[in-house]
């Protein structure tokens, strides 16, 4: 396995807001983009803001290693631009319908996600998800395709008895990488947790 594999096969716990949907085949292979025209503005800005979220995430990463004081400068203004952003009532709207789920552990790779849900779902079938990162509030929308049946990585609640392993279809690069970033930060922030809590021992 090479290390861009590596990389995008590397998977984390996380929790997440998460809805799916069913699709039909004509769907499927009309397109995510085609299918956010078709639903509205509501879609239309939250992938938007999606895919600039990813942009901006991946040129800060390389604008970190080259020049960090302007890195954190930049990070922070996108902070408060985000800030502003996420008073739009569309965007609002739909990150309250997702906020308003209930929050499960999932396995989260670039490729795909491994979620809990209260029904099999036939390998093959393909889905809509979109879901929110609870550690950064980062919305993710894309096409996937049933690929197995899992054990559940949510075993709190007895309902989800079924682990639905998917894989995700025409993400951007730009969102795969930012995604790729996010899981790596996260195992870092992990480790860091793990070295003070036997530091303290």
């Amino acid at each position: 396995m090479n290390d861009t594999q590596q990389r995008r096969s590397f998977r984390v716990r996380e929790t997440v807001y998460l809805r799916y949907e069913p699709l039909s085949d004509l769907d499927f292979n009309e397109g995510l983009e085609r299918r956010r025209l078709r639903h509205g503005l509501g879609a239309r800005v939250a992938s938007a803001m999606a895919d600039i979220d990813a942009r901006i995430g991946a040129e800060m990463q390389r604008l970190n290693a080259d020049s960090s004081p302007v890195a954190r400068c930049l990070s922070l203004l996108n902070d408060k631009v985000n800030v502003i952003v996420q008073q739009m009532p569309e965007l609002q709207k739909l990150r309250t319908e997702l906020a308003n789920t209930t929050p499960q552990v999932c396995e989260l790779s670039a490729d795909g996600i491994v979620f809990s849900s209260s029904q099999a779902i036939p390998v093959g079938t393909k889905l809509l998800i979109e879901f929110l990162l609870e550690s950064d509030n980062r919305f993710v929308d894309a096409f996937a395709t049933v690929v197995r049946e899992v054990p559940p990585p949510d075993s709190s609640d007895p309902k989800l008895s079924h682990g639905i392993a998917v894989e995700f279809h025409d993400m951007k690069p730009e969102l795969r990488e930012t995604l790729i970033q996010h899981m790596f930060s996260r195992e870092s922030e992990t480790l860091r947790m793990r070295r003070l809590q036997l530091d303290s021992l």
